[in-house]
């Protein structure tokens, strides 16, 4: 039994023991054949450990039951579908084989497949922007599995999961030490003979770095590199020297695939700007282009 499948039982024995609706609340898992066919309109191959939780179960019933907190573990067909509705509403900007898991109102947890199935892919917190919570999804249940056997999370009088909070970022510490709702980082600024600057951002009791932004010497930001366990996994480029466009922003991804979008930004009327092209590389091969048509000037100004 591998530690994903394992920590996933003993999370539900902790349910049997304390809570049977949610355990009521499971449903019963997939085939891989099943998964296989409910998946092969996708754009990209979701991770086997994907393949293993459904295998495990195969989501929960919308009953108000939650599997952590206050988040319900998608059925697959409802994941899929609200893989598909997000592509639609953030377009390219939502990292290519974006995948949730969890939800609760617009909030999620999500993994990240590939044009190949991988073993696993960090594990994507998705609200007013996009973080890695955690290293994979075995991790993410080897930290609940510890928060529920502990007393971390518990069920309240009001009968849904709460945690103790304290206990929460212990364990979190344990598994996750770089994640960001631990701590507050720490900030060093390099000044340079030209009036640019790199404020480099590190872990508050180690040297590992998070993140590093270069601003020009008008304080703008030209560049920002964010960082997990040692390495990018994201990269935001601003260039303001293209022909024919006001700048281009450039975003680089490396949560499992090698992936790139560019936007190309004019100006349609003076200080206001629009997206005019926008571009997506997986592996550096263009896979997509959109021409967005000539935005009309406002009245108002």
């Amino acid at each position: 039994m591998s530690e994903l499948t394992n920590a996933l039982n003993r999370i539900l024995n902790w349910f049997q023991h304390n809570k049977t609706s949610t355990v009521e609340s499971l449903q019963p898992g997939l085939t891989v054949e099943e998964i296989d066919e409910k998946v092969k309109d996708l754009p990209f191959r979701l991770t086997q450990e994907v393949y293993e939780l459904y295998q495990w179960r195969n989501g929960m019933i919308d009953d108000g039951n939650c599997f952590f907190q206050a988040f319900r573990f998608f059925p697959l067909e409802e994941a899929i579908e609200e893989s598909q509705i997000m592509e639609e509403a953030w377009g390219l900007s939502l990292p290519f084989g974006w995948f949730p898991l969890f939800e609760f109102e617009g909030e999620f947890f999500s993994a990240v497949g590939a044009e190949e199935k991988t073993e696993n892919s960090p594990i994507l917190h998705t609200y007013h922007g996009i973080d890695i919570s955690y290293r994979n999804l075995t991790n993410m249940m080897l930290y609940m599995t510890e928060c529920y056997e502990t007393g971390a999370y518990y069920v309240g009088e009001s009968r849904f999961i709460e945690e103790n909070e304290v206990a929460v970022i212990d364990i979190l510490q344990k598994y996750e030490p770089e994640s960001s709702s631990i701590f507050k980082s720490r900030d060093e600024t390099i000044e340079n003979s030209d009036g640019s600057k790199i404020v480099n951002s590190y872990h508050p009791d180690s040297d590992i770095l998070l993140e590093s932004r270069i601003l020009d010497s008008k304080g703008n930001t030209i560049e920002l590199n964010r960082y997990f366990q040692g390495k990018i996994f994201n990269r935001m480029t601003w260039n303001y020297n293209i022909e024919g466009f006001y700048q281009c922003i450039c975003t680089e991804n490396w949560f499992n695939d090698y992936e790139k979008w560019e936007e190309f930004f004019v100006e349609y009327q003076p200080k206001c700007l629009a997206v005019k092209m926008e571009r997506r590389y997986i592996n550096g091969v263009l896979k997509k282009e959109i021409i967005h048509p000539d935005r009309e000037r406002d009245n108002f100004f």
